[in-house]
């Protein structure tokens, strides 16, 4: 089994940061390979600081916009299934 080198995500000064960030950050840590969306409160403040932080290249990772909660669960399963690290969330 090969072993994981993990990432260290490093800050100059500590700053009190969201829920929906430390999220985020969490995902980019995990080394998620895919993350899917759907626009829906309270998870829309996590797809904005996920999308910043890819935007700013500190993440990379596909980012689906999916048309239903129900498409992007079945995207996950989807990508799971053949190995990838997923992380979807919702508003229930």
């Amino acid at each position: 089994m090969a072993t994981i080198q993990p990432k260290l995500y490093e800050s100059e000064k500590e700053e009190l940061i969201s829920g929906s960030e430390a999220i985020a950050i969490a995902c980019a840590l995990a080394d998620v390979d895919v993350i899917t969306a759907y626009p829906i409160r309270p998870y829309d403040t996590v797809m904005q600081y996920v999308s910043k932080l890819k935007a700013d290249g500190a993440f990379d990772c596909d980012f689906i916009v999916a048309e239903s909660e129900h498409s992007q669960f079945e995207i996950v399963k989807h990508a799971s299934s053949v190995g990838a690290r997923t992380f979807c969330g919702s508003s229930g």
